[in-house]
């Protein structure tokens, strides 16, 4: 099987990644068609928040399609045209080559960018022509794709909702994580007597960091346990301020790490946390970081949400306590500090989850069998 992988997508973003590597490693031929329009997450989501008229953006825009169809002229023949993340505008263009070819046309949604910009971070009014513009482009976006791939059974159903469009054109693609960086490796830290609580990402409403800065004080009483944050986003000063206010102790806020460090801290790790947030889009996702760890073999401890529940097992391969609950959050924390045996077991669990579930190679069968089935 010949995969055109087209776009302008982010070719350094873990969920592409993920997905080339792991058809490739399943006997997938992918050729990527890719211009790089984009300059990081933040101008992507400003351009769809509704800044795309500016001039000097369309400009660049229409030069990086052009260049993008003449690469596409090169591909020569295939079975499948995917698109990758996050590819709304790419689709237009897709939709019209793979109807030429005569091939079908999978869009890796992923996520709802609607949802992301204008219900979880409100960058937009829900009444303001942006936010029409923004649903209106991944609803046309999605209505192209001959079938749409999505992370959680929970956002599947947000997009049947959302778009009115039926069951069959969807299908589940974990996130997963890269295991050429994410994989288990022997802690390099001195054996302080300390318990080491990790926090890594970003500073987005869904996450609910003040109530992990709540659980921190509520632990003050047992200074073993230190909490690392490493991280950035639109609120982090305000979590910092939280802390302070508070007159948290126990907490280090750490600027983000590159990939090449990122995993010597989490080895570091007694335990890390996903995320704890009480909105709408938190109960549908399981985050990149929560795969990360269990790549690592690392307990973790995250929210217990519906999208949780369709990955993992409480007290098996994770251990879930109620969203929105820093009581909640410091409990399970103490538990695993306290049961060396249940953070093992947890932690195994987790391991054997990502390999046989969760890994490119076995992401990338699932990808391949769905490709098959449409082909």
């Amino acid at each position: 099987m010949h995969v055109c992988y087209f776009g302008t997508y982010d070719r350094d973003y873990s969920r592409n990644r993920i997905i080339i590597e792991g058809l490739r490693e399943n006997g997938v031929r992918v050729t990527e068609c890719h211009v790089a329009l984009w300059r990081g997450t933040k101008d992507k989501v400003d351009r769809v928040a509704g800044n795309w008229a500016s001039p000097r953006f369309l400009v660049r825009a229409l030069s990086r399609y052009a260049r993008l169809l003449g690469k596409y002229g090169r591909v020569g023949a295939y079975d499948v045209m995917m698109v990758g993340y996050a590819g709304h505008l790419d689709m237009f263009p897709a939709r019209i080559l793979a109807t030429m070819a005569g091939k079908p046309l999978v869009f890796d949604a992923y996520l709802s960018l609607y949802n992301t910009i204008v219900e979880d971070r409100q960058l937009v009014g829900r009444d303001s022509l942006k936010a029409k513009l923004v649903y209106w482009i991944e609803r046309a976006a999605c209505r192209m794709a001959d079938m749409i791939l999505l992370d959680t059974e929970q956002h599947i159903a947000l997009f049947r909702r959302l778009y009115g469009l039926p069951a069959d054109k969807f299908r589940r693609v974990w996130i997963g994580a890269n295991d050429r960086i994410f994989r288990p490796l022997n802690p390099d830290r001195a054996d302080d007597g300390s318990f080491k609580v990790l926090y890594f990402g970003k500073y987005v409403p869904l996450q609910g960091v003040q109530y992990i800065i709540e659980a921190a004080k509520l632990l003050e009483g047992h200074p073993d346990i230190r909490f690392e944050l490493v991280g950035t986003g639109e609120l982090k000063s305000d979590m910092q301020r939280l802390a302070a206010e508070m007159g948290v102790g126990n907490v280090v806020f750490t600027d983000w790490v590159p990939n090449q460090e990122l995993p010597r801290r989490i080895a570091e790790a007694d335990v890390c946390l996903g995320i704890f947030g009480t909105t709408d889009k938190a109960r549908r996702v399981v985050p990149n970081k929560v795969y990360e760890a269990l790549a690592m073999a690392k307990p973790v401890i995250t929210g217990d949400s519906p999208a949780a529940r369709e990955a993992l097992v409480d007290g098996e391969n994770a251990l879930l306590c109620e969203m929105g609950n820093a009581q909640a959050l410091a409990q399970a924390i103490l538990l695993l500090k306290r049961d060396r045996a249940l953070r093992e077991k947890i932690a195994q669990g987790g391991y054997a989850s990502f390999l046989q579930r969760f890994s490119p190679k076995a992401i990338g069968a699932t990808v391949r069998g769905y490709l098959d089935e449409l082909c």
